[in-house]
């Protein structure tokens, strides 16, 4: 009897794993709802919403995630916190933590295992039966090691079909795998760029042309963000090259030095011609100190009425502002530029999210962009300022139930599903993926609970540690679908050039990121190693002072790193197609650091790439690490790398 039963569970296994890893073929219940990884229930419920708490957890309540990712335990007491709360990052941290380790090490939590699954998929019991009968028929596996294994195959094949059922409902993940170009119209010289002699003045939007949107092209990229385009307020204004462009006066304008709002919409239908998506700034945390905002409703900022005999002369961190009914000091607008103290940008203003009539301009304001425009989502700017748990810490305001990010990302989807939101965010990643976001920055998070695991924070410190952690966090942005992915870079427009924080290492740091499968973004001028940078702006294009890119300069070193790296990266995408990561294991303070290259489609297509992060060089044998097909040992040079290839074995079993 019991052989009959094991056998019955295994023929149940292989069932629902059939059932599973076959394509997702949608079909309709009587009710017409679509049917594809989720039972579909009486009430027809949000399959979309449902499959991304099933993926990547429920949404967040009062400001905060209301559970926290699953925490793997050695009987030793050494713990590793899962990459997410949901089944994608206790999936993926299991199998990583398996592969590194072996089952072994943690199979004294197998009851904990089934636990927390149960949990998760209990959520929605009315939908998920399918999956609880396949980890149920795992479970009942008497051998701790074997079953395990058995639940990394039999989960791996239930969220591929959630991942896939989840991006067929969510256009906005185009994202996910995007190649971004950061223009600086002010500063882009497109004459230059052109390589004409002509010194009459352009008009940038005017004259950006289809030709111009083919070099960007041609490098390997998808979509454009333009940034700086709306109107820079007066008030204020540092430097003499016409401000920061985040220090805006009108957040639904156009600046009339690049051109019109139809010479805008112009721009964005011809970069959809040439095949490139079109993103902007959306900057919600403040304006400039003379925005038509202020003017409209100063109830829309923080600010209080002014005191004393001489009203025009606010207090420390204040400025005064006139209205109809008087003098009002405002709060310029702040962040905490440490854990313990909030400092102020002297150019702009504090938005006052206490009050749910800023809520209902701001999402007026994007969704109007939306539909002028037509552009293709938001890059928002200090996003995670915005969340309601930290705005409330910075400011002591109590906001309105809800989350006003969440809020916004849904009305501007209302009117454009496929519209993208890219977080700028140094903290709460969880959180801003929570609210749905598709990507956030991947530089630094120290709010993590396994400690900082940000890509470029960590390449340019070269930290074994840091490292570590970084590729294993990058590999799981790649791959996840059911919350935001890593915006991975290696300079944009706030850093210094990316020559001068990696030095020689930059090709192994450039290469190490733009191999990736995920999100990547280049500043222009980086290509050619354009840096104009001046004492106090490290930044290579400062906002204080007036920068041209001089495309005939730049560094000749750069310019033919790049061009190989973006044939590289290009012939990686045409070879694999869709592929993730799996970060490969080396030996403790070894320099060097690699993953392998996996299609996604074709499983036996796969690369794996070695580089040498440190400031020294490094020998590497994979030789111990037995990767089935690859082989290499040898030295790797200040920032050296290697691209490798399987090894063919020919029919007499030689190489």
């Amino acid at each position: 009897m019991l052989i009959v039963r094991m056998l019955f569970m295994r023929v149940l296994l292989v069932l629902a794993l059939i059932s599973l890893v076959l394509p997702v073929m949608p079909c309709r219940a009587q009710n017409g709802a679509v049917v594809t990884g989720l039972e579909v229930s009486n009430t027809a419920p949000d399959i979309k919403a449902v499959t991304r708490q099933i993926l990547s957890g429920v949404p967040l309540q009062n400001g905060r995630a209301p559970d926290t990712p699953f925490m793997f335990r050695t009987l030793s007491g050494l713990a590793a916190v899962a990459q997410d709360r949901g089944l994608e990052g206790f999936y993926f941290s299991k199998r990583y933590l398996d592969d590194k380790f072996g089952p072994q090490l943690f199979v004294h939590q197998s009851q904990d295992y089934f636990g927390y699954i149960d949990y998760v998929l209990m959520r929605r019991a009315d939908l998920t039966y399918d999956g609880r009968q396949l980890v149920s028929a795992v479970k009942a596996r008497k051998d701790a090691v074997r079953r395990s294994r058995e639940l990394n195959l039999a989960l791996g094949a239930y969220i591929a079909r959630l991942q896939r059922q989840y991006s067929a409902l969510a256009p906005s993940q185009w994202a996910l795998k995007s190649r971004i170009y950061q223009i600086f119209p002010r500063a882009y010289n497109l004459r230059g760029r052109r390589g004409e002699k002509s010194s009459e003045k352009t008009v940038f939007f005017r004259d950006f042309e289809e030709k111009d949107f083919a070099v960007i092209k041609a490098m390997g990229f998808d979509a454009v963000w333009p940034m700086g385009i709306y109107p820079v307020g007066l008030r204020g204004r540092t430097g003499s090259a016409g401000g920061s462009v985040y220090a805006i006066r009108d957040h639904e304008g156009i600046n009339p030095e690049l051109g019109t709002e139809a010479d805008f919409r112009a721009f964005v239908a011809k970069a959809h011609s040439a095949g490139l998506k079109v993103l902007i700034d959306l900057v919600g945390n403040h304006t400039s100190q003379d925005s038509v905002l202020l003017d409209e409703d100063p109830s829309y900022y923080i600010n209080m009425p002014a005191g004393g005999p001489k009203p025009e002369q606010a207090p420390a961190n204040y400025f005064s502002h006139k209205t109809p009914d008087g003098w009002v000091w405002v709060r310029k607008a702040g962040y905490f530029c440490n854990r313990a103290e909030l400092c102020s940008w002297d150019d702009v203003a504090q938005l006052d999210y206490s009050n749910p009539k800023l809520w209902e301009k701001q999402i007026q304001i994007a969704r109007g962009l939306v539909q002028r425009f037509d552009v293709d989502g938001f890059r928002v700017d200090m996003a995670y300022q915005l969340l309601s748990a930290v705005y409330s810490r910075n400011w002591g305001l109590k906001l309105p139930p809800g989350e006003f990010l969440e809020r916004l990302i849904g009305a501007v989807r209302e009117l454009k599903p496929e519209a993208a939101f890219i977080a700028e965010a140094y903290d709460n990643q969880d959180e801003l993926s929570s609210v749905g976001f598709d990507l956030f920055y991947n530089k630094s998070e120290w709010g993590r609970l396994e400690g900082h695991a940000g890509w470029y924070d960590a390449m340019a410190s070269g930290s074994h540690i840091d490292v570590a952690a970084a590729l294993e966090r990058a590999a799981f942005l790649s791959w996840r679908r059911g919350g935001a992915g890593g915006l991975n870079f290696f300079g944009n427009h706030d850093e210094p050039a990316a020559e001068k924080v990696f030095g020689a290492r930059l090709p192994a740091v450039a290469a190490a990121t733009m191999f990736m499968p995920g999100a990547f973004l280049l500043y222009n001028g980086a290509e050619i190693g354009f840096d104009a940078s001046v004492r106090g702006e490290e930044k290579t294009i400062p906002f204080s002072v007036p920068v041209s890119i001089d495309w005939a300069g730049g560094r000749q070193d750069s310019r033919r790193l790049y061009e190989k790296l973006f044939a590289e990266a290009a012939a990686l995408r045409a070879e694999l197609g869709d592929y993730y990561i799996r970060p490969l294991p080396q030996p403790e303070l070894s320099g060097w650091a690699g993953y392998l290259l996996q299609s996604k489609d074709s499983p036996r297509l796969k690369k794996a790439l070695i580089f040498n992060y440190t400031a020294g060089p490094v020998r590497v044998d994979l030789g111990p690490l037995k990767l089935e097909g690859f082989s290499f040992a040898g030295t790797l040079e200040v920032g050296g790398y290697r691209l490798l290839a399987p090894v063919v074995k020919n029919n007499s079993g030689g190489r």
